[in-house]
């Protein structure tokens, strides 16, 4: 793993909806020198934030954990900005049915277009959702499938799964839907991403020197509820740690924790290495290594 990540250069006359960008933050293109023509999605990180880095580290950490089921990501450049491209994973006539709509299918009272502090959004909810295919075995691997891509969002701490940041995808043979677990996609808000080096009450260099990394992730609350009567949801890693305790869920979570094995300091370190220098600063580097090392331990007890 030598040399820094490429960074792909989009050219203009790629991009599929030029009108679609004056949000500035995202739209569609296509590599017309690509041997395989699907399309990719580039991003704009939020201002001052890490996204197009956390995106991209967080990618690696999968690969390393033996998720496949992640598109591709790379980091990317569009007309002097810094972003992150991934490969669209919609294709073959499938398209991606979000979580939102598969919840509020089950339930009427779940509002879809609430997307953060849904308290409905809840752990039970999200498993009992995979019912919906008709072959029971199918269902449980959705469900150990689901669980391996929630001890990925423990690791780097992605407190970004909301409702339309999981889904299926289908497609329509005949009278009846296929469908399958969509792929763990959206990891930007991992990693600190959101976090000022420093400055401020809370900040990369108070948490590495002062306050320490558990601080942080114990802070770090996400979007899948335990109770829906909780004011917050839990931390990703707490998440975890009460679905590897509870029998309704242990079965899934158990055979996920091994996979953090993998994620040694070394091997860590060199995929955090190969983010350009001029992409994220050494404390942040520095910060994003402590965390997934500190998260890999807190899981590997849980396996113990």
């Amino acid at each position: 793993m030598d040399g820094s990540f490429p960074v792909m250069q989009i050219e203009p006359e790629w991009v599929k909806d030029p009108e679609q960008m004056g949000s500035k933050e995202k739209f569609w293109f296509s590599r017309p020198d690509a041997k395989e023509k699907r399309d990719w999605l580039f991003k704009y990180p939020t201002p001052g934030t890490g996204q197009h880095w956390a995106e991209k580290i967080a990618y690696h950490v999968a690969l390393e954990m033996g998720l496949r089921a992640t598109p591709r990501v790379e980091l990317a450049e569009f007309q002097g900005e810094l972003g992150s491209a991934t490969l669209n994973f919609a294709t073959g006539g499938y398209e991606l049915y979000h979580g939102n709509q598969i919840l509020a299918g089950m339930d009427a009272s779940y509002d879809p277009n609430k997307r953060y502090k849904q308290k409905l959004h809840t752990v039970a909810r999200i498993f009992e959702s995979m019912k919906q295919f008709p072959n029971k075995d199918f269902a449980e691997q959705c469900r150990r499938s689901l669980a391996l891509y929630l001890v990925l969002d423990a690791v780097v701490c992605n407190v970004d799964r909301h409702h339309e940041n999981w889904g299926i995808l289908r497609r329509r043979v005949k009278e009846q839907w296929r469908g399958r677990l969509a792929p763990t996609y959206d990891h930007a808000s991992s990693l600190g991403h959101n976090l000022r080096d420093s400055g401020g009450k809370q900040n990369r260099e108070r948490y590495l020197e002062e306050l320490g990394i558990k601080k942080y992730v114990e802070r770090g609350h996400g979007a899948i509820f335990i109770d829906p009567e909780s004011k917050k949801a839990p931390s990703p890693l707490n998440l975890v740690r009460h679905c590897s305790s509870d029998p309704s869920y242990a079965k899934y979570f158990h055979p996920a924790l091994p996979r953090v094995a993998a994620l040694e300091r070394e091997n860590v370190e060199a995929i955090i290495a190969r983010i350009p220098e001029n992409w994220i600063s050494p404390i942040a580097r520095k910060f994003a290594i402590e965390l997934i090392l500190h998260n890999v331990e807190q899981l590997t007890h849980l396996n113990a």
